[in-house]
């Protein structure tokens, strides 16, 4: 089963302790005066303030939240603690994500026992008053979570940064190998350590072998694959799967602004996807990567006349990250992305465009014919790569405009899309990338400028954007590596909160 990150819902439990005096009597536990000091007047007052949150915490929750059954508790002047407290709280504690408390004076010491037994993160109640600050800083000198946001819109906030924390510890991503389950042997700025990574973020990750998968993407011969001789029980493409792929090839055409490859070549690249895609719902998995240059190599592609492109891009617009090369940080990254954003990413290789002498410094795959228009040229970079998506504006919208040409420039096969980055000139966009080494998380914005490459065959497709300084963002993004996915929005403050919640620094450009 395929189980995307887009599709986590983060489940909160919401409770809200009252406070009761027991007497009436006046000193400095007592802020009222006249009928209010009664016992009968408090606990009417904690009924009406206790229905007033759990309505606040509904209005304002974010939709991939679920709401866990609320929890009403009186607490008195005695400054008892009783089990039973902790037992009304921690009913359904399999489930519970985190607590969104509601307290204040004279109930903080069950608020802060409370994240001692569960160890999980508290969230309070904006307008908590002074407890806000002082439960804080009790339980994270407790080397424990607790979050004291002053707005509710920041309460939302922090819930979708937690879900996205949650995603990424379930996720499991497949990795095709084919020298080294670590690293491929184009791309080295990934994890250092995919056990690294599981310890820090709790993904998993799936080995398949790549001339496994390559045998995969034909039907089941007599006495079984090449490489795994007489076992027949094997997830081939099926004759049924095939009909799919070129259902899908028919639709992919169709639906194109133009198109410039054999219908033929087509149905290649797609059954490499419903293949592809088979084996994510096989193994549990919600991100896939594979090595591109590895794999070339192999001349396997060549002889199945297909690339990954395609299935990179038809991933990724349905919220399931797959990135080229075997990025395996840049599969993290994008699951991070596509989930605080609900948008498809764009992942490529990222370069600064240098100015110097009055112009842009020549580069592969980049024309400077492409910023025509574009007064300051100045602190631009480029992006490219032939993985692009029809769902940048949003993963459950209408598709965008599209091209389909080819990968290999003399044989016409292995499909890839493209887009016209020149039509989204002046939108925002936030790019990200974890570190290799899994204790940094750097955070861009930058604008849209031009686009070019779009009637170009093979890993062609580029984006070029604007940062506020291109010095800084490229002395930031050494310490990251070459790949820097991003999505349309912005959405900084979000991957900032994330990598506090994860113990990262935050490198922020």
């Amino acid at each position: 089963m395929i189980r995307r990150g887009i599709d986590t819902k983060l489940n909160v439990k919401p409770i809200f302790l009252g406070l009761e005096h027991q007497y009436y009597y006046e000193g400095p536990c007592r802020f009222a005066k006249g009928e209010a000091l009664t016992p009968e007047y408090e606990q009417i007052l904690a009924q009406e303030l206790q229905q007033q949150f759990f309505e606040t915490v509904e209005k304002n929750m974010p939709d991939a939240v679920k709401l866990l059954e609320p929890v009403f508790l009186p607490c008195h002047d005695d400054w008892m603690i009783p089990e039973a407290a902790f037992d009304a709280m921690t009913t359904d504690q399999e489930e519970i994500d985190l607590f969104l408390m509601s307290g204040g004076i004279a109930r903080s010491g069950l608020v802060i026992e409370l994240a001692q037994r569960t160890h999980k993160p508290i969230i309070q109640d904006p307008a908590t008053c002074c407890d806000l600050t002082a439960v804080t800083a009790a339980i994270k000198a407790l080397g424990l979570e607790c979050y004291a946001p002053l707005t509710w819109e920041s309460v939302a906030m922090h819930l979708r940064v937690l879900r996205i924390r949650k995603a990424l510890k379930e996720a499991n991503v497949l990795l095709a190998v084919r020298f080294d389950s670590n690293v491929s042997k184009s791309a080295n700025d990934t994890f250092i350590s995919l056990q690294r990574a599981t310890e820090k973020f709790g993904t998993n990750f799936r080995f398949l072998n790549l001339h496994e998968l390559l045998d995969y993407m034909n039907p089941l011969p007599e006495g079984g694959n090449y490489t795994t001789p007489g076992r027949m029980n094997t997830p081939n493409i099926t004759e049924e799967d095939i009909k799919e792929a070129e259902k899908l090839a028919d639709e992919l055409l169709a639906g194109a602004d133009d198109t410039h490859i054999d219908r033929e070549q087509m149905v290649n690249s797609c059954r490499a996807y419903v293949e592809v895609k088979k084996l994510l719902d096989l193994h549990d998995c919600c991100g896939f990567t594979v090595p591109c240059p590895d794999t070339c190599s192999t001349r396997r592609m060549n002889e199945q006349k297909f690339t990954f492109c395609l299935t990179h891009s038809l991933l990724n617009e349905q919220g399931i990250p797959s990135a080229c090369e075997y990025d395996v940080d840049g599969v993290l990254t994008m699951l991070i992305l596509s989930t605080v954003s609900n948008r498809a990413p764009f992942m490529g290789n990222t370069n600064p465009l240098v100015y110097e002498n009055g112009t842009i410094r020549p580069m592969r795959r980049f024309h400077i014919e492409d910023l025509e228009g574009v007064e300051d040229l100045t602190n631009l970079y480029h992006a490219a790569h032939s993985t692009p998506s029809r769902k940048f504006k949003g993963i459950d919208g209408e598709n965008g405009h599209y091209g389909v040409r080819h990968f290999a420039y003399d044989q016409g096969f292995g499909a890839v899309l493209r887009y016209d980055f020149k039509k989204d000139a002046g939108e925002k966009i936030t790019i990200c990338r974890l570190s290799p080494d899994c204790t940094k998380i750097f955070v861009g914005e930058g604008t849209i400028v031009a686009g070019g490459d779009y009637d170009l065959d093979n890993c062609n497709g580029y984006v070029v954007y604007r940062v506020a300084d291109q010095e800084k963002f490229y002395k930031a993004q050494c310490q990251f590596g070459n790949h820097l996915p991003f999505v349309y929005g912005d959405y900084a403050k979000e991957l900032e909160l994330l990598g506090e919640s994860l113990g990262l620094e935050v490198v922020r450009v």
